[in-house]
């Protein structure tokens, strides 16, 4: 099948600008992409779908359209498969201060406890309980980072069962290897939320890495050009399908919906 001149277009901007990022992450201060793959590029599967941050509760994301859901505190990059491996990567140099592995790569029913929404991921302060993640964020990563003299946490969340390869004290490089994406916790649809927090008054608080009109939390946080963006996304899949799978996607991604700060 012939694809038209304008799908061919779009795949080479956005390959191109996937390229320029890639070469430029490492030289600014911010977040790079936090996976091994940019959806509607080189991501294998039919899910081009990002849910974005919505930390003020506003029902707005970063460019004034719609979020995850209202209140959502991370972003959400869908992928096809828990089985097609696309790599979780640390998003700038830090050190790992939470991990959690060992539960369901796919949740088998709404019964099981380790799936349950009304779980709440815990990290452990010492012998203290410490703080929870405010959802169910199965297994995952934290890492702390220090850029410009302010410190960060970043979370990793829903990663693949077993695929974690770091551990609490590690140091970790910007797009070194933590785990792989997965649908653990309570997920129904493979993807990894990202989330970003931001130490402020001896807490951490979420923040919005996307820089736009809508964001009153950040004025963007990503050290380059991000690759992807779902309302500039107008690409077909390999057969010849446009793809747009937000319906499916805003009706299995909403389970999990995070109401409370990470301290």
């Amino acid at each position: 099948m012939i694809k038209s001149s304008s799908i061919y277009i779009a795949q080479l901007f956005f390959i191109l600008l996937n390229a320029i990022y890639c070469a430029d992450a490492t030289a600014d201060n911010g977040f790079s992409w936090p996976i091994s793959c940019v959806p509607g590029v080189d991501c294998v599967g039919r899910h081009f779908r990002i849910g974005y941050p919505d930390v003020a509760g506003t029902g707005l994301s970063f460019a004034c359209g719609k979020p995850g859901y209202t209140g959502h505190q991370g972003t959400d990059i869908v992928v096809s498969s828990v089985d097609q491996g696309v790599l979780a990567l640390a998003a700038e140099d830090g050190i790992v201060k939470w991990t959690k592995d060992g539960l369901f790569d796919r949740c088998p029913n709404d019964s099981e406890h380790e799936c349950d929404e009304r779980e709440k991921s815990a990290l452990s302060i010492g012998n203290a309980k410490g703080a929870t993640l405010g959802f169910n964020a199965g297994n995952f990563v934290v890492i702390e980072h220090k850029i410009e003299d302010t410190r960060y946490l970043t979370l990793y969340a829903h990663l693949r069962k077993g695929s974690l390869k770091v551990a609490p004290g590690d140091k970790v490089s910007r797009s070194q290897q933590l785990g792989v994406v997965g649908s653990s916790g309570n997920s129904q649809i493979p993807h990894l939320h990202f989330g970003v927090y931001k130490e402020e008054g001896g807490m951490y608080r979420p923040v919005d890495p996307w820089k736009g009109a809508c964001n009153t939390s950040s004025d963007g946080l990503w050290a380059s050009a991000v690759p992807y963006r779902t309302d500039e996304l107008l690409l077909a899949h390999p057969d010849g399908n446009i793809v747009n799978d937000s319906e499916i996607y805003l009706q299995t991604i909403q389970r999990s919906r995070p109401k409370n700060v990470i301290y």
